[in-house]
């Protein structure tokens, strides 16, 4: 070992045990003659690079009280013991498919006395609806077993998971991760791959729907709210499928269709990641809003492939659970490989015995005490609730492992959860395990986990498909449409008005603080009243979202507070459009289209909000350079985010809703910043001062002196800002890339016609084709100047394009109309733009009603 890496004693007398078997023994060796090249620095760089690598892809610090933190020591297994451990959960796994085939056809289980029929029925995870199904909606699919080894060597099956596997997505991550933080090693231990099993997932889903020539496959998920909704995006993201929550898609006619962005889209297969009593609030008791009203009835009519069945959430009761040991002798007479562990009535212990034991229940899921600490909780229950109801469970006395913490090794002990898919009449196990510490273990309320090696057996073989390739003639049918839910398209819309947001008062804030600081070499009245309006602006949030519009005569005299303010936009999030405010919503937004960005989009996402969170620490003592520095990192990160998410984001997958976003709200911040400081006569020089003001804010101070060299005035910065529909940052430019743009959105209006988006956008181009820059002369007699009319046309004109984007594309119930096009207020159907915590989480506006959607609608 090196100087600083020294193998504890309790870690040589494990690898030397005599339960631990001889292949064990031979791997840990190698891995830590491995390490022992390494010193303590090494490892715990190795160690905070994964972190920074799984938070980059969202499983670590998903919230304040469930953090993922990955070792960066993995777990081996011989090719002995996993040859052991697969025997046992294929053998489970046939057994689970026969228990819950029995249960909802014959019911031999329940009349031959296997399962009690009491205990079973009165349990709330029992549905009745199950039995409705066919076979051909029953039976195992992808499942998770929890298993553990005591520390006499013996494997335990701790737990089953029928309905959804948890942390398949984080397992796939972990070995990515760990492949690169520790490749060498890799290498030499001779891992097991893992990619095999998912291509026969793949294939599994296939078989599924072999009679549909293109199938649609969702993943269903909570949301953003759930903990483990970062796996979901991942696993989503790496099968290429695509994730739905249940508002993003609605059953008509007993068939189940997904909402997207051009119009309903029938959904062929929907991989769940919810529980059964939570599906269809149509048909049970149990209300979710995580559900589709008539998804059982779809089901029911095999309109839809609902990955995994419902119902498999039966073998989670504890007299189902408990007994199968009799269900395997009844079906199979054969005895369980895997140990379960031991259960007995509850009058059968004394209270001296307790300590090794846990109290649970046969009806009621949540009561669960530990024998050794809830000592009195005990005493109560067995007096309170009818022993019959009640059993004891044998703890494991679980085996422990060595983790790397606070530079040294630790014991802790670990469960592996083990993956096995079930397609055909065959079971596939996935050649690895998520290991994680039990609660008990955990660190300050951390859950570690592992990445699992197999030894592979025999010698390395190449890498074959397990899936044929397509014919040609069947290639166009492998193409992956570019398939949007309406929620991932507002999210991205929205994420793009973010990004733009962000960038406009980073911009904003910067060029203030320039100028406040320049008042001590400027003092003249010119400097002090441009300073004074352009700080009024910001305080009345008239230059900043929501781009309110003031008293244009009311400016504001105190001189003092600048650096004040500044420190209010960057950390008071009671500023709608601060600083604090608008990277949340960025993060956040991105956040819920986690699974369209790439790698590089992440790692900036987790950059952003690392600086955010130092937002806490400025204060006023904060020097003005430490300031600028700050926004001049946020400047580069935004502009880095955007351009990595026009980079890798395919138009088909909503890169043009981002742009749409980003280029509607460059308007509005645009005429904002022209109507609060440019549109009404000045003193010469102090319009001069407030015109630099907004063309440094706008990126545009160069560009005027360079086109404008001979004669630079007001008229001048205005054409350049406003009606130059080549220059990059002007209003003119954004409506004609809007309009570019929106042709990639489905149209709705009859051949022949204009949309009414078409309309709006449309009347914007006539506003700027017929100005010119007599139109933007203020100081003319006329009342209102041309200026404020062009100004008053586009900010009406613009609310309605946002109104419309909402109702027609977000929302999916009736498409708006507008009855009197002529008019200038605002479009017939009112839509408020949201604030951040609403536009994060919000589902779609309202549910469309239930009648069968017209041929316009539907796409299939």
């Amino acid at each position: 070992m090196s100087e600083d890496f020294t193998m504890p004693e309790w870690l040589s007398s494990y690898i030397n045990s005599s339960t631990a078997a001889d292949e064990s023994k031979r791997l840990l060796n190698t891995l830590f003659s491995r390490l022992s090249g390494l010193n303590s620095d090494e490892l715990s760089f190795r160690a905070n690079e994964i972190r920074r690598l799984m938070r980059n892809s969202g499983f670590a610090d998903i919230d304040e009280h469930q953090n993922w933190q990955l070792d960066p020591l993995p777990m081996l297994i011989s090719s002995q013991d996993w040859e052991m451990l697969s025997r046992g959960i294929e053998q489970r796994v046939l057994l689970l498919n026969k228990v819950l085939l029995d249960l909802n056809s014959d019911r031999q289980t329940l009349t031959n006395g296997v399962f009690s029929t009491d205990h079973l029925m009165r349990h709330p995870y029992y549905l009745a609806e199950s039995h409705t199904l066919s076979s051909l909606n029953n039976g195992v699919f992808l499942s998770a077993f929890d298993i553990a080894q005591d520390v006499n060597g013996e494997y335990f099956m701790l737990n089953d998971h029928c309905q959804f596997p948890r942390g398949l997505g984080l397992l796939l991550e972990n070995r990515i991760v760990a492949r690169r933080v520790m490749s060498e090693e890799f290498a030499e231990c001779g891992v097991q791959r893992i990619a095999g099993f998912f291509e026969q997932f793949q294939h599994a889903i296939d078989q599924e729907t072999a009679a549909i020539n293109d199938p649609r496959i969702v993943i269903l998920c909570r949301g953003p709210d759930d903990q483990y909704y970062s796996e979901q995006a991942y696993l989503a993201t790496y099968m290429g499928y695509t994730l739905v929550r249940s508002a993003d898609l609605t059953v008509r006619k007993g068939q189940v269709w997904l909402k997207a962005l051009d119009g309903l889209r029938k959904v062929d297969v929907i991989l769940r990641w919810i529980e059964d009593r939570f599906l269809d609030s149509l048909e049970q008791v149990d209300y979710s809003a995580f559900g589709i009203p008539g998804l059982i009835h779809a089901v029911r009519t095999q309109n839809v492939v609902l990955l995994n069945p419902l119902g498999n959430g039966a073998i989670q009761i504890p007299a189902i659970k408990n007994n199968l040991h009799r269900a395997a002798e009844f079906f199979n007479g054969e005895s369980l490989l895997l140990r379960q562990q031991e259960t007995f009535p509850a009058e059968n212990l004394t209270q001296s015995d307790w300590s090794g034991y846990e109290l649970l229940s046969y009806v009621d899921p949540e009561l669960k005490y530990d024998g050794e600490k809830d000592a009195d909780a005990i005493a109560n229950t067995l007096q309170t609730v009818a022993l019959t109801d009640l059993f004891w469970r044998k703890k494991v006395n679980l085996s422990h492992t060595p983790f790397w913490h606070d530079k040294g090794l630790v014991s802790k002990p670990v469960i592996m959860r083990c993956y096995a898919l079930y397609s055909q009449g065959q079971v596939f196990i996935l050649p690895s395990a998520m290991c994680f510490t039990p609660k008990a273990a955990r660190t300050d309320g951390k859950t570690e986990i592992k990445d699992t090696w197999v030894e592979t057996i025999g010698p390395p073989q190449e890498r074959a498909p397990s899936i044929p390739k397509s014919l040609q003639s069947d290639a166009d049918l492998a193409l992956v449409e570019g398939l949007l839910p309406s929620r991932t398209a507002e999210n991205l819309f929205w994420l793009g008005c973010a990004v733009e947001r962000s960038e406009n008062v980073i911009r904003l804030v910067r060029v203030f603080i320039d100028k406040f600081t320049e008042l001590a070499i400027y003092p003249d009245e010119a400097h002090r009243n441009a300073l004074l309006r352009f700080k009024s602006g910001l305080e009345q949030q008239a230059l900043i979202y929501p781009y309110l519009t003031p008293d244009a005569a009311k400016i504001t005299v105190n001189e003092g507070g600048f650096k004040e303010l500044v420190i209010s936009l960057i950390n008071d999030n009671s500023f709608a459009g601060g600083l604090y405010s608008s990277i949340n919503m960025v993060v956040q937004s991105a956040l819920q289209v986690r699974e369209l960005l790439s790698y590089d989009s992440l790692r900036i996402i987790e950059s952003l909000e690392e600086e955010h969170h130092e937002f806490s620490t400025i204060t006023e003592q904060t020097p003005t350079h430490r300031l600028q520095s700050t926004l001049d990192k946020l400047i580069g990160l935004t502009m880095a985010f955007n351009g990595s998410i026009q980079d890798s984001l395919s138009k088909s997958n909503g890169a043009f809703m981002i742009e749409i976003g980003r280029r509607l709200e460059r308007s509005k911040q645009l005429v904002s910043m022209v109507q609060n400081l440019l549109q009404f006569p000045l003193p010469e020089a102090e319009q001069q001062n407030v015109l630099e003001i907004v063309l440094v804010a706008q990126v545009s101070a160069i560009t005027h002196r360079r086109r404008y060299r001979a004669f630079q005035s007001i008229e001048t910065g205005l054409e350049l800002l406003l009606l130059d529909a080549e220059y990059p940052r002007s209003l003119a430019h954004q409506i004609q890339k809007i309009t570019e743009l929106c042709e990639s959105l489905p149209v709705s209006a009859k051949p022949g016609f204009l949309s009414t988006t078409e309309k709006i956008l449309l009347q914007l181009k006539a506003s700027f084709a017929l100005a010119d820059r007599q139109t933007l002369n203020i100081n003319t007699n006329q009342a209102p100047s041309g200026l404020v009319s062009l100004l008053k046309s586009v900010t009406s004109q613009l609310q309605k394009f946002s109104e419309m984007m909402q109702t027609q594309y977000f929302s999916h119930t009736k498409p708006a109309s507008q009855l009197h096009w002529s008019g200038i207020g605002t479009a017939s159907v009112q839509v408020v733009e949201k604030p951040i915590d609403e536009e994060a989480t919000a589902p779609l506006a309202s549910a469309p009603d239930a009648s069968s959607p017209n041929d316009s609608e539907v796409k299939k």
